[in-house]
């Protein structure tokens, strides 16, 4: 998956997407975001937005006895926002897969919302998966946002940079 830094090229691009309200649209950020290569970024409306991202390990490089020993972690991080003139709901779910798609281990947040008229800014989510034990193929990285005002258009939650990142542990 690596993240979203072409956004604005590919668009929905290897995503599964529900579009509530006026659905996803592709804006440039409000607010630079630190270490994005793109400064591009998805943006939900008024009502649930969901879009998912299935990501296969072995098909991106990591041969699966690397996965199944103790030595990998897996680091996700998406980063998040709202407009200041109205506020935005954010959740992310992760969850790391077995061969079958069954879920073994799972990350979510749910962060306060952003109230209106609070200043724009970008916040980050991170977590680090560590001694998952064996099986593990698949990473889905799942995100939901919608606006707090019911507003027509894209007011609601702003997503970028959406990683995913296999690391071997030194220690």
């Amino acid at each position: 998956m690596g993240d979203n830094s072409s956004v604005h090229q590919e668009g929905f691009r290897g995503w599964e997407v529900e579009h509530g309200g006026n659905g996803w649209a592709v804006e440039k950020n409000l607010t630079m975001v630190p270490g994005a290569p793109s400064q591009t970024c998805f943006v939900t409306s008024f009502e649930w937005c969901f879009k998912r991202q299935l990501v296969d390990l072995v098909k991106e490089g990591v041969w699966q006895e690397l996965l199944d020993s103790a030595q990998i972690e897996i680091y996700i991080a998406d980063w998040w926002g709202a407009r200041e003139n109205c506020g935005c709901i954010y959740r992310l779910r992760v969850r790391l897969l077995d061969e079958h798609e069954n879920e073994v281990v799972k990350f979510s947040a749910s962060p306060n919302p952003v109230l209106q008229w609070t200043e724009r800014s970008c916040r980050q989510v991170s977590h680090v998966f560590t001694d998952f034990g064996k099986g593990i193929r698949y990473v889905s990285f799942e995100q939901y946002g919608r606006d707090t005002r019911s507003w027509v258009g894209h007011y609601g939650a702003l997503v970028t940079h959406s990683t995913v990142r296999v690391r071997i542990r030194l220690s």
